[in-house]
């Protein structure tokens, strides 16, 4: 078997169809990306249980498929089945006219100016967790795993926002471990040769729906207990309102609004992919902060130098430097770097490569966003880069977020939790990574995980210390 570049074919010693390659990126996906490209450059070509996967790593390349032609390619329909086989048929796991519907009646709930309601439940849940897991007093500290805490935080965080329902240590720790479970079992079943179906035993069936019910139970009893009393509906002013409501204005095909199973559906999406993301960027963005305490110290100061009186929640959320540290934590760790794939419809021509019909490719979000082509220091953590008055970024050399009609719905929800989040740690704790360690290696359980345990020293600052402008968080 071979890989082969625009230029160069190179023998790979493998065993027939391609197998060590297979394993090659299932154990190191980020590595073999990495791997394929110093090798092969902007192409690299393979070939994998008889399949064409092509792997582009320039900017423009990356924009005609997502962008450009993105109806010259489709989702891989085998990796929807896979997380249908746990969300059901939601506006991620559904694709063509479905999706096209879904999406229309799903946007306007996820604008900005929708988002900005929900910042009063997300305040809600972070005083909550916080003020539970880390220390109250001034002068008090705790080595806490950033993992557990960000879980915890942005766990709360969606079931605030998603049903107003302020939820228990045991209740978080019960849905996040099914979540991640359901993920990990998603992960594997991306490597197999079929899909088994649902009637079939398998590795982790037995565990799969145990978790698939947990999480189900949790959202049928949201759901019925608020459609049970129809004057409730309306009054929360969280998501799950904004799903019982939402319209299509014009509809062109199925109904105007999202069927019972559509909203429970689209409520586990929100789970499977609006904590576990969130979660995972700001597990990289404290250990960053516990590392670079001047970045800590300018942070602190542009929030106490902001003028917050009028709208004090949205204006935190919006602040550059707040904002830039963020970005560019997501820069050096995307929670989602695996699984970005497209299949293409038609033959077509990506720049000066031909891709044929039913090639799979692969789009290393990783990669990108560590190409000194793009980024100068690529490995190095520099929030300047997405300051307003910085040099111009690449079209699509930078998408946590995804590009194209497929972006992330939630992407502005995302970024004022976490903004949110990251502020009020910043103004009232010091952080510090534990005692001779260094930040862990990242892994992929499909969000972007530290290796092993990142643990962090958080201190609580002696609130006389603030200026009002910290009183909001």
């Amino acid at each position: 078997m071979t890989i082969d570049s625009s230029n160069n074919t190179v023998p790979i010693r493998t065993a027939p169809l391609g197998l060590p390659l297979l394993s090659f990126i299932q154990k190191d996906p980020l590595g073999a990306a990495s791997h394929f490209q110093r090798h092969f450059g902007d192409v690299a070509r393979l070939n994998i249980l008889f399949r064409r996967i092509y792997y582009f790593f320039s900017p423009d390349a990356v924009r005609q498929i997502l962008v450009d032609q993105h109806s010259d390619f489709t989702r891989e329909t085998r990796l929807l089945k896979i997380f249908e086989s746990f969300q059901g048929k939601n506006v991620l796991t559904t694709e063509g006219v479905d999706w096209e519907r879904q999406r229309r009646i799903l946007t306007p709930g996820f604008s900005p100016k929708r988002v900005v309601g929900y910042l009063g439940l997300m305040r809600d849940a972070i005083d909550a967790s916080v003020g539970e897991l880390l220390p109250a007093e001034p002068g008090r500290s705790a080595l806490v795993d950033v993992d557990f805490l960000t879980t915890r935080i942005t766990m709360d965080v969606i079931l605030r926002t998603l049903f107003s329902h302020a939820t228990t240590q045991a209740e978080a720790s019960s849905v996040s471990t099914a979540i991640r479970a359901l993920t990990r079992q998603s992960m594997r079943e991306v490597y197999w040769a079929f899909i088994p179906p649902n009637w079939l035993p398998y590795p982790g069936r037995t565990a799969k729906l145990k978790h698939i019910k947990t999480i189900s139970d949790l959202i049928a009893n949201h759901i019925k207990a608020r459609t049970s009393k129809p004057r409730d509906i309306g009054t929360q002013n969280d998501v799950l309102d904004m799903l019982l409501a939402a319209r299509d204005d014009a509809p062109t095909t199925g109904s105007a609004s999202l069927t019972s199973q559509e909203i429970h559906d689209n409520c586990i999406l929100l789970f499977a992919a609006g904590f576990d993301t969130a979660s995972s960027a700001l597990t990289w963005w404290i250990g960053l902060m516990a590392t670079h305490p001047d970045v800590v110290e300018k942070l602190r100061k542009e929030i106490e130098g902001a003028n917050l009186r009028n709208s004090p929640m949205e204006g935190i959320a919006h602040l550059p430097y707040l904002n830039a540290t963020i970005k560019e934590a997501m820069r050096l760790y995307s929670p989602s770097t695996a699984l970005f794939t497209r299949v293409a419809l038609r033959d077509v021509m990506i720049g000066d490569t031909a891709v044929s019909k039913g090639t799979l490719v692969a789009v290393p979000i990783w990669s990108l966003h560590h190409d000194e082509r793009s980024f100068a220091e690529p490995d190095t953590f520099r929030p300047n880069r997405f300051m307003p008055d910085a040099s111009t970024i690449p079209r699509s050399a930078y998408m946590p977020f995804g590009a194209g009609p497929h972006f992330c719905l939630g992407q502005h929800f995302a970024s004022m939790e976490m903004a949110l989040i990251a502020a009020h740690l910043a103004q009232n704790f010091d952080f510090a990574l534990e005692e001779g360690k260094v930040l862990p290696e990242p892994f992929v359980d499909l969000a972007l995980k530290p290796k092993s345990t990142m643990r962090v020293r958080f201190t609580r600052r002696d609130a006389r210390k603030k200026t009002n402008a910290n009183t909001i968080l």
